[in-house]
């Protein structure tokens, strides 16, 4: 006859009842539940009455109700006495969540059918966890979720089986054993053997994956269940290669199912045979019960403990999070969650904490194999970062996208090439992100699915909208079927080739203009000479006042042809006037004059001229047309009026300028600069505005021939131009010519050799700049001259070489004109990582905006560009000497 409880009994069985760390609920036979307790409730997200109102395949997730519906109908029939399924529930907002349900039948006196009680924990983050762990690790697809279980294969050809290590131990054979398949049915039990026989048949031959639970006796005669899972390797033609499975010991979870249906006759029982170990203790802090688990996980049989104080007896525990924990659920009333490792019994404890009347019921698990596998997937996460991590410090740009064009992978380089973080990368349509020709890319990706593998040059454009060109690599990505999966692109940043080619074929192209432009003026001035000779001997006789305004006319036409022809002469090879001392105030007086007698009242000039400026050896009347060339397009940026400037000083350059320059000599140099604050020019026209009839004046207004004549002549005076110009910022032009003979030019470099300039003591110094060229000139002269360089070509790469070496950069060169960040932003984000950094700011527009800017963030340094080694120095040693800024 069935025992029935005492009122203490249950009292005591309703507050374990409801203090369960696990969800328990019982329903009607049709599936209306009666009862359930707090954790059930929350996990679905109903309160008690909602929940009453309901059944629980109302529920359950509607992809799970046929399988949770055929199991409970089976134990109703009396088919099954419990079973185990893990099933999803939809809450109150429709969220899903994951549980392990243990159900059983609870019979009456009479042995009959009266509910069904059922004991659930929530699995949400295991599973998510193992999906997680799936997705990481696809090449274990079959074993994905089962940590420390055994594997095996059988060959679809020879029928040969391979177990792993796990697998012998856990059947209880050595590694010497070779059981051969036919040899291995004997181990399962009647009725599981020939049910996995079939499995096994059907996935060797079709490929069908199973999971199937089978008693059986292992090698050593122990008769354990197990878990069989298994899945079907294909080969290329789609046959199947081999087969490969998972095997699990799941006899104690068996062991836990029979417990369960013993506890559907008794509800005390479901306490005894739960997975939580249970303890109560009363407001002294006593035992006054501990279920069976809680026996085996404290290794304490009941007796010793029952009355004696839980301190006492563990003593390791006081001042522990568990401690901790007890004693402020009993001062706060409310329930203490903890996961702490006891070092005594070397496990990790997951512990729920519950107060009640009679003092703290306490539910405990081991969940040591639970941080064990954490651990090994935070490991394959790790590992899995630092190969993304490969990735990143790649110098190419390498990109994934799927065969709709959407991003999935995007490293480093490609953020700092195109400038779009891999946030703003990835699922974007890479055709959009980068506004690739539809064409050409169309046609790219034909070849690619053909053939496999595409390379080629492409034409994209970065963040901020600056044309990028690269040399392209594809690979199409195969899925484990064979199936075209995504594309991997690899790709360098040939910008900077592709510019200095065009430039070599500008070069040879103004060449042949040059040739051809020599050519035509020597034609034109043949056939010019006699008209201007002729008209003047006619107008001379010529008495009809009519007729000498023609031959006025004709005589100015031809003169202005002259002077075009003039200026052709110029580019095309220079022009050998007659080589005199000059003085350069006076030329640019000259000049002066000019603007302010002929140009508009709205420009003003403002002149900046160094008192006694060298004398150089020149053409008076071509460099006046140079300069007078200058000012008037200046006047041409101006339209709404605005300054002029013009400023003179000397210069000597050194071989670290030279190296910078390829058209400049060493030594000492005149340099006369023209500055506007007009609107300026983009790169793409700075380029070009030395080509012969090149010009971005409306039609009719300008030959093209103003600055490339203008080039020519300094050039043949052994000068050369400087341009610096900004879209928002204006335009200087600098002429350089030199003053001094080649023997002191000789004498200045060998100066420098000897180390005339100041020298480092093993400082520090980041050089941050976009151009190759400047870096690699400026690196050497520092390291020549006593100092350890670091380099970084924007300032995004700045900042990131900046924090890897905080507190050792002892001064930081920067240009203020670069992509992704420019030199401002730079100099502030370096400012916040370390407020007393020394800051040198490099710029070819003394007066930009970026140079106020650089100013306002406290940069007191700055270097005109091009700069000399000598300044480049000087400016250094003054800005150590200061000690660290107080920006």
């Amino acid at each position: 006859m069935l025992h029935r409880p005492s009122d203490s009994e249950s009292t005591l069985l309703r507050q374990l009842f409801l203090a369960a760390g696990v969800g328990i609920a019982i329903a009607e036979l049709d599936g209306r539940y009666v009862d359930a307790n707090p954790v059930y409730l929350r996990m679905v997200g109903l309160n008690h009455d909602e929940l009453m109102a309901t059944d629980f395949l109302a529920l359950t997730h509607p992809d799970d109700r046929d399988e949770n519906r055929r199991l409970t109908e089976e134990l109703r029939a009396g088919e099954r006495e419990s079973f185990v399924m893990e099933k999803r529930y939809l809450n109150r907002d429709g969220d899903e969540v994951w549980c392990r349900a243990t159900v059983a039948l609870i019979r009456g006196p009479d042995g009959a059918a009266e509910h069904f009680v059922a004991t659930t924990e929530d699995i949400t983050e295991r599973r998510h966890a193992e999906e997680r762990l799936a997705h990481s690790e696809s090449l274990r697809r079959v074993a994905g979720g089962l940590a420390g279980v055994g594997g095996w294969s059988i060959d679809a050809g020879t029928r040969e089986v391979v177990w792993t290590e796990e697998l012998y131990q856990i059947l209880g054979a050595d590694r010497s054993t070779a059981l051969p398949l036919e040899d291995g049915w004997s181990l399962y039990q009647a009725g599981d053997r020939e049910r996995l026989q079939e499995a096994i048949e059907r996935c060797l031959v079709t490929g069908e994956a199973f999971d199937l639970d089978v008693e059986m006796d292992t090698l050593d005669g122990e008769r354990i269940w197990a878990r069989i899972v298994a899945d079907a390797e294909r080969g290329h033609q789609g046959t199947v290669t081999r087969v490969m499975g998972a095997f699990q010991d799941i006899t104690a979870a068996k062991a836990s199912q029979a417990e369960v249906a013993e506890l559907a006759r008794r509800l005390e029982t479901t306490f005894e045979s739960m997975t939580d170990a249970v303890f109560i203790v009363d407001h002294r802090w006593r035992f006054t019960y501990l279920n069976t688990r809680a026996e085996q996980l404290l290794l304490r049989p009941r007796h010793e403990l029952i009355g004696r104080d839980v301190w006492a007896e563990f003593p390791e525990a006081v001042g522990s999070l568990l401690y901790t924990a007890y004693h402020d659920a009993v001062a706060t009333g409310e329930p203490q969650t903890v996961e702490d490792y006891y070092e005594p019994l070397s496990t990790w404890f997951e512990v729920n904490a519950y107060p009640g009347p009679d003092g703290l019921a306490v539910y405990f698990r081991d969940v040591t194999e639970r941080h064990e596998q954490e651990q090994a997937l935070r490991r394959r996460e790790e590992e899995l970062a630092r190969q993304a991590a490969l990735l990143d410090a790649a110098s190419d740009a390498i990109g994934v996208w799927d065969l709709h064009h959407r991003v999935t992978y995007w490293n480093a380089s490609a953020s700092r090439l195109y400038g779009f973080a891999a946030a703003e990368a990835v699922g974007a349509d890479v055709r959009e992100l980068l506004s690739v020709d539809p064409e050409p890319f169309g046609a790219a990706m034909e070849d690619l699915l053909r053939y496999g593998e595409w390379s080629g040059e492409a034409a994209h454009r970065a963040h901020d909208g600056a044309r990028i060109l690269v040399e392209s690599r594809w690979t199409l990505v195969r899925d484990a079927d064979g199936e075209p999966e995504a594309v991997l692109a690899v790709s360098t940043d040939i910008t900077e080739r592709k510019r200095l080619e065009e430039q070599y074929l500008r070069a040879q192209r103004m060449e042949s203009l040059g040739t051809l432009a020599g050519g035509i003026a020597h034609d034109l001035n043949n056939m010019l000479s006699p008209i201007l000779l002729a008209t003047e001997l006619l107008r001379e006789a010529e008495t009809d006042a009519a007729r000498a305004r023609m031959l006025d006319t004709v005589h100015d036409s031809a003169r202005r042809g002259a002077d075009l022809v003039t200026q052709v002469l110029s580019f095309a090879r220079g022009v050998d006037g007659q080589r005199q001392p000059l003085a350069a105030g006076e030329l640019i007086d000259d000049i002066a004059r000019i603007v302010r007698e002929t140009f508009p009242r709205q420009i003003a000039l403002h002149l900046d001229v160094a008192d006694e400026l060298p004398v150089v050896i020149g053409d008076s009347t071509q460099l006046h047309q140079v300069l007078l060339n200058l000012v008037v397009n200046a006047r041409d940026a101006l339209p709404g009026g605005g300054t002029i400037g013009i400023a003179a000083y000397t210069a000597d350059l050194d071989a670290h300028y030279v190296a910078q320059n390829p058209h400049a000599d060493p030594g000492p140099h005149l340099v006369i600069e023209v500055q506007d604050d007009g609107f300026g020019m983009p790169p793409e026209v700075v380029e070009r505005i030395f080509e012969p009839f090149f010009t971005t004046k409306p039609h009719g207004t300008g030959t093209g021939l103003g600055l490339s004549t203008a080039s020519a002549i300094v050039r043949s005076h052994r000068g050369f131009l400087q341009v610096y110009s900004d879209p928002a910022g204006g335009t200087i032009i600098r002429v350089y010519l030199p003053t001094g003979t080649r023997a002191e030019a000789s004498r200045s470099v060998a100066d420098e050799a000897v180390g005339a300039h100041p020298h480092g003591a093993g400082e520090l110094v980041l050089v941050v700049d976009d151009e190759a060229a400047v870096r690699e000139i400026t690196r050497q002269t520092l390291e020549t001259y006593g100092y350890r360089v670091l380099e970084a070509s924007d300032g995004a790469e700045a900042v990131s070489v900046f924090a890897r070496n905080l507190g050792e950069v002892d001064v930081v060169v920067t240009d203020m004109m670069m992509p992704i960040m420019d030199g401002p932003a730079t100099i502030h984000t370096l400012r916040r990582l370390a407020p007393e950094v020394r800051i040198v700011a490099a710029s070819g527009l003394n007066g930009n905006g970026r140079v106020t800017q650089a100013a306002d963030a406290g940069v007191r340094h700055f270097l005109p560009k091009p700069y000399s080694a000598g300044r480049l120095l000087t400016t250094i040693r003054d800005v150590l000497d200061e000690g660290p800024s107080s920006a």
